[in-house]
């Protein structure tokens, strides 16, 4: 697929009803921070998010405004670690980064979450044509096999999904396993339920360890990435419309 700037995306949830919408975009590109809201469309945008309660961010109130900027917008930039705190090396390390990551590496890795309001920082799935690619981290870690096979992972191996439908916390669960049968752990949530359709409607795909953290907090040991094509079995459509699918986006 083609190059893309790096892009998150602004989701914002309503506290009573728990219910996320995806309000704004920022994107980085060429040295340019972009952000604006999400105007098109209804369902789970920022039109039907204003319906139920949201209000543009003070620091960007037009939104029928494209903003620009040469540095992280500050509104965002004060979600991020202070790199003056004297353990910010520990804190990338917690988080399985390096010392050459971007502040948009950061972002997307907290997920620029603050305890006084409700937004969120996250990565769409992509889609363009019948293609579509992601990545995550293995969620759950700390509570399966994967600390005893870390050192035995390395980038570029594959790994193997299992459909869990019987999940009590998750009917679209998706189980990973390294390919000698160890249970890693979880796809997340969000994550989830297009894969539990990908792989159900037996889509091809391919899913590789992208990098490994032994050092890093559980939830950001080992990230996965994914690439695959969608078949004619697979109605885009409905997974859209499932209220629990959020992070797709299409190209």
């Amino acid at each position: 697929m083609k190059k893309r700037p790096f892009e998150l995306w602004l989701v914002w949830q309503n506290v009573e009803t728990r219910q996320r919408y995806h309000v704004g975009s920022l994107l980085h590109e060429d040295g340019i921070y972009t952000f604006s809201y999400k105007i098109k469309g209804y369902r789970r945008k920022l039109a039907e998010a204003m319906d139920n309660g949201y209000r543009p961010h003070l620091a960007f109130p037009n939104i029928n405004k494209t903003y620009k900027s040469r540095s992280l917008f500050g509104p965002f930039a004060r979600r991020l670690p202070d790199t003056r705190r004297p353990d910010y090396q520990s804190v990338l390390r917690d988080l399985g980064l390096s010392q050459e990551c971007t502040e948009m590496d950061v972002l997307r890795a907290t997920g620029g979450v603050l305890a006084t309001d409700s937004y969120e920082f996250v990565s769409p799935i992509l889609v363009e044509n019948h293609h579509f690619d992601l990545d995550f981290f293995v969620a759950g870690w700390r509570y399966y096999e994967g600390n005893q096979v870390i050192d035995q992972l390395h980038v570029g191996d594959s790994v193997e999904f299992s459909l869990d439908p019987k999940n009590n916390n998750d009917h679209k669960a998706v189980v990973v396993m390294s390919v000698n049968g160890k249970k890693l752990g979880f796809i997340p949530a969000f994550y989830s339920g297009w894969m539990f359709e990908i792989i159900k409607k037996g889509c091809d795909y391919q899913a590789r360890v992208e990098s490994v953290h032994p050092q890093a907090v559980p939830h950001r040991k080992v990230n996965i990435s994914i690439a695959g094509e969608i078949n004619q079995y697979l109605n885009i459509q409905e997974v859209l419309n499932d209220k629990e699918e959020l992070r797709v986006v299409m190209c």
